[in-house]
């Protein structure tokens, strides 16, 4: 399962990368995920703060299922968090909402 955002955000599943993706009425795509520190964890930070809410990116989202699903979206909501565990490792948490471009 992957996720691509523009030419800007990858995400690939992973042991130390989870995350869903649900679909809504109206086009709507909510993905909610989280990074272990490792490899993954710097380059998405550094990915998610070049995204910005209202911009328009081309998306495509690979499910477990092998269903594609992709198009013009806005993004409505975009948040994260990189929080220090008990353990000393790091995690990156973060939401994405996108909008289908109705265009």
């Amino acid at each position: 399962m992957s996720i691509k955002i523009g030419s800007i955000l990858t995400i690939t599943k992973g042991p130390l990368v989870h995350y869903t993706a649900q679909t809504y009425a109206g086009g709507s795509i909510g993905i909610r995920g989280s990074i272990q520190q490792g490899e993954s964890l710097e380059p998405t930070e550094t990915s998610l703060y070049q995204l910005r809410e209202g911009s328009m990116h081309d998306v495509e989202i690979l499910t477990d299922a092998g269903v594609v699903v992709s198009g013009s979206y806005k993004i409505n909501e975009l948040n994260w968090k990189k929080e220090r565990k008990d353990n000393g490792i790091y995690e990156l948490n973060f939401n994405i909402g996108l909008q289908k471009n109705a265009v």
